[in-house]
């Protein structure tokens, strides 16, 4: 048994017997989240006697592998989560075994599984949460993707760690990175500052390339950086986690390349700006790819993924593939651009943190019911991002007039009225991810913490797999106010950092809003389309009604949807509200949809409308209440 092998074995047998403490605790017993599991000891001495030596990290992935490879381990820990839809690791729960079987300290366990950036960053883990945000992060679940998921069934030694990234034979930028080669030959140190971790991470890449040396890259942390590996690989390390610059190395065997966000300085040493791939390099990196010249243009213009981002989709996409064609002696096919594309969004979607949700609909443009001028708006929206690359690249537009290059759309209306549906469906129809902007998680209390929450979100985004949504966007997007204490010059700061960004982002965003006049006016200026969501009128409340409503064999012949739209001028939220109400209705009447139901549901929907509901205005549906006369 190879020690990855007894480490899982190991992390399966203290999952069961953790469960099995858990069970049987009297239901009065007083429990400490924080500690050990407090039953069994003699059972959680032997069994930590039989732990291997092993790092905490290598022991979380060992979790992961057994609730991968052991049904009763996932069972044991859906116990432990509390959640039977919870078939996973949780940080919380990984922390109690730790402390009760490997002698760790609760905290630093749970720490460790709560924000390992390094298990992270080499897509090894992703978050699981079935109630969608709405857990701690400590009691989400934790699971390996899809690629150690299947090298952790048939692996014969332990999950690689993957720092490493193999000298690149292209170089995306290759006239700067031969700059920064020749300045890392003669001082031993190249100081790279960039937009972003990944365009950061790219040059160096390039820097490595140019040099022929594949890269290893090392993340310091506040006051330290790691201990530089031995060899012949050129050491990046990492400074976009850490506020300030610490002291660093000089004793790299093949000199040392550090990444650092634009704000930061070292003394002493002149900062090299790592350059944004340009549409060569771009086309470039995709000539890698073994599709045809078609398929590549078209997703050269999708995404503007990095190198390890490429790889990692391709990667991704023949997991996918070898999932789908089981073995049996005949290999799968090599990723076409469909598959390629899809391993990219879900790539893409888990390195967006927790700072977003992913919402995922199959509705497109052709179900959203809306005036011919909201559908002619987005209709120019879809081509304006496809066809953007022809405009920004084969006609040649000044670059002056390219600072905002990106799609960047205004949904104002009342609420209820369809905008987060547009936004479902102008995504789809782009064949990109939605992402809705988690305002808990963005914005901060502390001094630059919203800035640096969004600052990621951007960043990520602009390799182009996904529209980032802000719901409720005069939350953050408000209007500046006459500074009168620290508050509102902080606040200010924010709305002045959105600006910036927002001119420079080249992705799509989407704002949505109650109160258009809530925005500051210059967000307005650099918005390109501006869609209003009135209130339906007769024509479109009926087409909601008869599409929120069941099929029509579970409709009551006396349902009249044309007295419906008349009588009552509601929203599309509203009716998909008094729809949803009346079927639950129904269905516990065992009986098909009826104007009881209806009366019942509309009555309520009015209620928290505030709306008027007394006889008149139910009209005939009055009678069907209790008490009407």
């Amino acid at each position: 048994m190879t020690g990855f092998d007894a480490r899982v074995t190991w992390m399966r047998q203290a999952a069961l017997l953790a469960a099995e403490c858990l069970v049987r605790l009297p239901a009065e017993a007083l429990i400490d989240p924080h500690g050990p599991h407090p039953a069994d000891a003699a059972q959680w001495a032997a069994l930590a006697a039989r732990a291997p030596e092993a790092t905490l990290a290598d022991w979380l992935l060992a979790a992961l592998a057994a609730a991968e490879r052991h049904p009763d381990a996932a069972a044991a820990f859906s116990i432990l989560a509390e959640d039977e839809r919870l078939m996973l690791p949780t940080p919380a729960s990984f922390a109690r075994i730790a402390a009760s079987g490997l002698g760790a300290a609760y905290n630093a366990a749970l720490a460790l599984a709560l924000c390992d950036t390094a298990l992270a960053a080499e897509g090894l883990i992703e978050r699981v949460d079935p109630a969608g945000s709405a857990r701690p992060l400590a009691l989400q679940g934790l699971r390996l993707t899809a690629r150690h998921a299947a090298l952790a069934f048939g692996a014969a030694a332990p999950l690689p760690r993957l720092e490493t990234e193999p000298r690149p034979e292209l170089v995306l930028s290759p006239a700067a990175a031969r700059t920064a080669a020749q300045k890392l030959k003669a001082d031993g140190m190249v100081w790279v500052r960039g937009p972003s971790r990944r365009i950061a991470r790219q040059f160096a890449l390039d820097i490595g390339g140019a040099l022929g040396q594949d890269v290893v890259f090392l993340r310091a942390t506040e006051g330290a950086v790691p201990d530089l590996p031995a060899g012949p690989a050129l050491a990046a390390i990492d400074l976009f986690g850490v506020a300030a610059a610490p002291g660093l190395p000089q004793d790299a065997a093949a000199g040392l390349v550090v990444i650092a966000p634009q704000r930061m300085d070292h003394p002493g040493f002149a900062a090299v700006d790592a350059p944004c791939p340009d549409a060569a390099g771009l086309a470039a990196l995709w000539q890698t790819v073994p599709l045809p010249a078609a398929d590549r243009a078209a997703l050269a213009r999708r995404f503007h993924l990095t190198l390890p981002e490429l790889r990692a989709a391709q990667a991704e996409a023949e997991t996918l593939l070898s999932i789908r064609h089981p073995a049996n002696g005949v290999p799968a096919p090599p990723p076409d651009a469909t598959t390629l594309a899809q391993a990219i969004r879900a790539d893409g979607a888990r390195r967006m943190g927790p700072s977003v949700t992913l919402v995922q609909s199959d509705v497109t443009l052709r179900d959203l019911v809306g005036g011919e001028d909201m559908r002619a708006q987005l209709r120019d929206a879809v081509n304006w991002h496809r066809h953007s690359a022809r405009v920004w690249q084969d006609m040649g537009l000044p670059w002056d007039a390219a600072d905002a290059r990106g799609l960047s759309l205004l949904f104002s209306g009342p609420p209820g009225g369809g905008k987060t549906f547009a936004a479902r469906c102008l995504a789809n129809e782009l064949e990109l991810n939605l992402y809705r902007i988690d305002l808990s998680q963005v914005v901060s209390k502390y001094i630059g913490e919203t800035e640096k929450a969004l600052a990621r979100v951007f960043d990520e985004a602009e390799a182009g797999h996904g529209i980032l949504f802000f719901d409720e966007a005069d939350a953050i997007f408000g209007k500046r106010s006459e500074v009168k204490d620290a508050h509102d010059r902080y606040a200010n700061i924010e709305v002045g950092f959105l600006l910036q960004r927002m001119e420079s982002f080249d992705g799509v965003m989407i704002l949505a809003t109650n109160l258009r006049s809530n925005l500051d006016p210059a967000f307005l200026r650099r918005i390109r389309f501006v869609v209003d969501f009135p209130m339906p009128g007769r024509a479109e409340r009926r087409i909601l009604w008869d599409r929120n409503l069941p099929a029509a064999e579970w409709r009551d012949a006396a349902l009249d949807l044309d007295e419906l739209a008349a009588r009552f001028r509601l929203s599309g939220g509203n009716i998909r509200n008094a729809a949803v109400a009346a079927s639950h209705l129904a269905a516990a009447d065992r009986s098909a949809v009826g104007p009881g139901h209806l009366a019942r549901a509309l009555m309520r929907e009015l209620e928290k409308s505030g709306l008027p509901r007394g006889a008149s205005d139910l009209g005939a549906l009055a009678r069907h209440l209790e008490g009407s006369a």
